[in-house]
């Protein structure tokens, strides 16, 4: 009956421990997605000053993963692709939202220490 009981505790907490990691991916993904979808918009509009800032941000706030630069990669190719014909924003306003997207990701990918 014990080992029944220690059996059933370590599933459950095997199952509570693996469902934090995901959703803390979730949000990162997300952030991630947003920082995409700028750069494609940034890349569309030839806003070359706020490629270079998401260049930066991407290498200093993000860890390196492949998954993650996946993320980016295919958010990217889809603002490009869906900026044809769309008004852009003004490099100013660009800005200010990728300064918000790197205020986001720092805080959520800081160092647990």
């Amino acid at each position: 009956m014990k080992t029944t009981i220690h059996v059933v505790i370590l599933l459950v907490l095997s199952a509570l421990f693996a469902v934090a990691p995901a959703r803390a991916a979730d949000a990162g993904d997300a952030l991630i997605t947003e920082l995409g979808a700028a750069n494609g918009v940034a890349l569309a509009c030839k806003h070359t000053t706020n490629v270079s800032a998401i260049k930066v941000v991407m290498i200093h706030a993000v860890p390196k993963t492949r998954a993650y630069g996946e993320v980016f990669e295919a958010a990217t190719n889809d603002a490009f692709l869906g900026q044809s014909g769309e008004p852009c924003p003004t490099e100013p306003a660009l800005s200010q939202r990728v300064h918000d997207i790197d205020t986001r990701l720092k805080a959520h990918f800081k160092p647990q220490g």
